[in-house]
């Protein structure tokens, strides 16, 4: 009679199974051996029979326990889906392989890895793409590595970090369009929206009744790139480095630009000089004083939160400088408590390296940056390249690719009630 316990000649076998069934024949063997034991022990051993028992015992659990955890891991079904891999074998941190494969594959022209074909597949799948492929346009980065990019650093001071940002969406490129109300023109504040007792009802008409505008962002492509050598290549941590520092601080101080200045013809559209700010007379030429500031106040919108706008280089000294009336230091007190916690007149002031110098217009502004809104697009993709003239030194390039749209909420200075005044969240100082 054939044993019940073995596998039928020609049938594959897991390594599993095999062991399964090694340790099954062993139990078997073990428990012919035990029977009449007892008899032997007395026999030959007398009183030690107790002690050989227990050892004997000992063992076969051990052997049971191993069975039961094999047993559990054999019944597991062989196709049962695992665990999604975001990383595809890099693992969490394995950015700086990621892009020592990405030069492999462009630039030394081995052809891409498995797993770098298979992180693209898997992001491509994500953000439901069918067109993007790591020769033509990049390899996509998991949302981790993205957001190391993108975020702002945690040790700079940088415009984007006071602006709304709004989530990419799906899809992340497509344009973003939003109902607002028209505030523009003698709409004021609340956007036409007429409040009238019941005898001036007859007086309602269309024309200052609410109305509504599209305002929308379509996020453009930026793109910034950095040189490596061979040498930097082959480390992948100062990689990291490189991408999580310096390109992350490059791409946010190029956002900051054009957040302030940019002209909107496919980049962000600055705020400076925007339809919506209003300018402020200077009251003397080539600097800043205490009437100058005043004037600034009283033409913000008076809701949200305000930061000052201005160059150090320039701008500090003259702050430092600033009188009352009587010719006493208003802001820097003395030369031995040093500066104030960089605020004027309580509010914060965010020095940068973008605004104008002073004397010219906007040296100074006084601005709500939730007013302006930041549309993120599809996440980052690297690119490699190495040209005839970079080959004989060992010069390699990456490139990073990403989309995004910035642009204030409101295009024009709102009007108060009183039909004539204006006041706007972008205030800047005339030249």
């Amino acid at each position: 009679m054939a044993d019940e316990n073995k596998t039928p000649v020609g049938t594959e076998v897991s390594p599993d199974e095999r062991a399964l069934e090694t340790m099954t024949l062993t139990l078997k063997n073990m428990s012919d051996k035990i029977e009449g034991m007892e008899e032997r022990f007395k026999k030959e051993f007398g009183k030690d029979l107790k002690a050989a028992q227990e050892e004997q015992d000992e063992k076969v659990g051990a052997i049971r326990k191993q069975m039961d955890a094999l047993q559990e891991r054999l019944s597991t079904p062989s196709g049962a889906p695992a665990e999604p891999d975001d990383y595809c074998g890099y693992g969490e941190d394995g950015v700086g392989e990621f892009l020592q494969e990405v030069l492999a594959a462009e630039v030394r022209g081995q052809g891409p890895s498995e797993r770098l074909i298979k992180l693209q597949k898997r992001q491509m799948e994500q953000r439901r793409l069918d067109t993007l492929s790591g020769s033509d346009s990049g390899w996509l980065l998991p949302p981790k590595w993205d957001l190391n990019i993108m975020q702002i650093p945690d040790d700079g001071q940088y415009i984007k970090s006071l602006c709304h940002v709004f989530p990419a969406g799906d899809p992340p490129n497509a344009e973003l369009k939003m109902l607002s109300l028209d505030q523009t023109g003698s709409k004021g504040i609340h956007g036409g929206v007429v409040v009238y007792s019941a005898k001036e009802a007859s007086n309602v008409t269309a024309t200052n009744t609410a109305k509504l505008k599209f305002v929308s962002w379509k996020p453009e492509k930026v793109g910034a790139y950095w040189q490596v050598t061979e040498e930097t290549r082959a480390n992948a941590s100062v990689m990291v480095d490189l991408m999580g520092s310096r390109v992350q601080g490059a791409i946010a101080a190029f956002e900051d630009d054009k957040i302030q200045t940019g002209t909107g013809a496919g980049e962000y559209l600055g705020f400076a000089g925007n339809t919506a700010e209003i300018s402020v007379s200077r009251v003397t030429s080539n600097e800043v004083n205490m009437m100058d500031l005043f004037n600034m106040l009283a033409r913000v919108l008076a809701r949200g939160t305000y930061v000052w706008m201005c160059n150090r280089v320039s701008m500090l000294p003259q702050l430092a400088s600033l009188t009352d009336g009587s010719g006493q230091l208003i802001w820097a007190r003395d030369a031995r408590t040093g500066l104030p916690e960089g605020m004027l007149m309580g509010i914060p002031i965010f020095f940068n390296e973008i605004s104008p110098a002073l004397g010219s217009a906007g040296d100074l502004r006084l601005v709500n940056l939730e007013y302006y809104g930041i549309k993120p697009g599809m996440g980052a993709s690297i690119k490699s390249d190495n040209t005839n003239s970079n080959f004989l030194p060992g010069i390699e390039t990456l490139k990073v690719s990403y989309y995004a749209d910035g642009k204030p909420w409101l295009t024009a200075p709102l009007t108060l009630r009183d039909g004539t005044n204006t006041v706007s969240p972008f205030i800047s100082l005339a030249a």
